[in-house]
């Protein structure tokens, strides 16, 4: 009856076809993103903070999310290990973030694409007409967050997003009309606000430079970031993300500060964000396995 009143969800057994559910760390974390998601507009206290969550977002941080995931001596997870994984989804379109220093908003792309009743549940639907597509690696019934969208289907949506979205010189598409809209400065068109904001969150946390604005060094960095990320994609045949998502990600997820550029040096000098944009750090990042 318990089981009933909070509800479930369902995960098609396609999910189990796809090379990353190998990793039962991965897969399990999945799955908790999925159960801890919000299925309708709610709002709710973390950290002390209220926050607005839409369908398909939870509200978290690395470490809280390490306490709810063990290994089969019942470890928890380093919050490390969880960034590692949270990188790994965005960068694989799976999911966005946005987020500030008490909390992270992880948003499950496309969520609402993907929700659907079973027939023969009772009482409120999320959503009276979606319907998931045959492909979908997982749906959701009543009364619990959920939803996961499967690989195939994010390359499709990304696809959409593409196309109404800025697109690199260094894209994957031969349309005319497509190649006239690409000017040089329209990749980098990016969220400035929102990048500093990453940044600095990062850069309190590791008692790091702040910055207040974007300097050329620092643009031709992130250009230097984004052109690296569409190489990657086109090697490995994955869809690149939107630029937002992806050097916010690279920021928040990806780059860790070693201990020389955090004044553990002779000089003890603390080394910035041009130091994360580098592109011996870039290389090492973007192309490391999960």
């Amino acid at each position: 009856m318990e089981n009933q009143k909070q509800g479930h969800f369902a995960l098609f057994r396609s999910l189990l076809s796809k090379d990353w559910a190998k990793d039962t760390a991965k897969l399990a974390m999945w799955i908790r993103l999925i159960g801890d998601a919000a299925y309708r507009p709610r709002t709710v206290e973390f950290a002390g903070k209220t926050w607005n969550l839409q369908p398909g977002e939870l509200v978290t941080t690395a470490a809280i999310m390490a306490r709810k995931l063990r290994d089969q001596d019942d470890k928890e997870k380093s919050p490390q290990a969880v960034t590692r994984m949270l990188n790994f989804f965005a960068r694989e379109g799976m999911i966005t973030t946005k987020g500030t220093r008490f909390g992270t908003v992880v948003c499950i792309t496309n969520y609402a694409e993907y929700q659907a009743v079973l027939p023969d549940e009772p009482r409120e639907r999320p959503r009276d007409n979606i319907k998931p597509s045959a492909g979908a690696a997982s749906r959701a019934v009543p009364d619990e967050p959920r939803d996961e969208p499967s690989d195939e289907q994010n390359k499709k949506l990304l696809e959409q997003e593409l196309n109404n979205t800025p697109i690199s010189p260094e894209g994957d598409s031969s349309d005319k009309p497509e190649k006239k809209k690409r000017k040089p400065s329209e990749p980098f068109e990016f969220d400035r606000e929102r990048f500093k904001a990453t940044w600095n969150r990062k850069a309190q946390q590791y008692g790091l430079p702040r910055v207040i604005s974007i300097s050329k060094t620092t643009l031709a960095g992130i250009k230097r970031l984004y052109e690296s990320h569409l190489e990657h994609c086109k090697e490995t045949k994955r869809p690149p993300q939107n630029v937002d998502t992806f050097i916010n990600g690279y920021i928040e997820f990806g780059y860790t500060p070693s201990d020389y550029a955090c004044g553990k040096n002779d000089a003890g000098k603390k080394y910035g964000i041009d130091t994360a944009l580098t592109q011996k750090m870039i290389d090492k990042i973007i192309s490391q396995e999960e």
